[in-house]
């Protein structure tokens, strides 16, 4: 499954199943907003709940991150602030059912 089609999926579980005062938002591409002065490395994903504020990187089961990306999850790490790596698609969903973001399905 390509990274895209896990991008998708998770955000359509949230709208499905996304709990009240979460948010999920999508970090435009950097390849189609980079003339835009959006930095290298930014995740895939936001994510907001009522105790939380932190980042996604999605990845395909075998991806990696870059290095713009790792420096990127250190700087948060560094300011305390939760930045998560899943794989395939199952693993996303998994953490935000985790997280309190969707419900689980039934």
């Amino acid at each position: 499954m390509k990274e895209s089609q896990i991008h998708k999926a998770v955000v359509a579980h949230w709208k499905a199943l996304g709990m009240p005062g979460t948010l999920v938002a999508t970090i435009p591409n950097m390849g189609a907003m980079g003339q835009h002065g959006l930095s290298k490395g930014l995740p895939d994903l936001i994510l907001i709940a009522p105790k939380l504020h932190g980042y996604l990187e999605l990845k395909t089961d075998t991806g990696k991150l870059t290095a713009p990306q790792q420096e990127f999850q250190a700087l948060c790490i560094a300011r305390g602030i939760p930045f998560y790596v899943t794989f395939g698609r199952d693993e996303p969903i998994q953490l935000l059912e985790e997280l309190g973001i969707v419900r689980r399905a039934a």
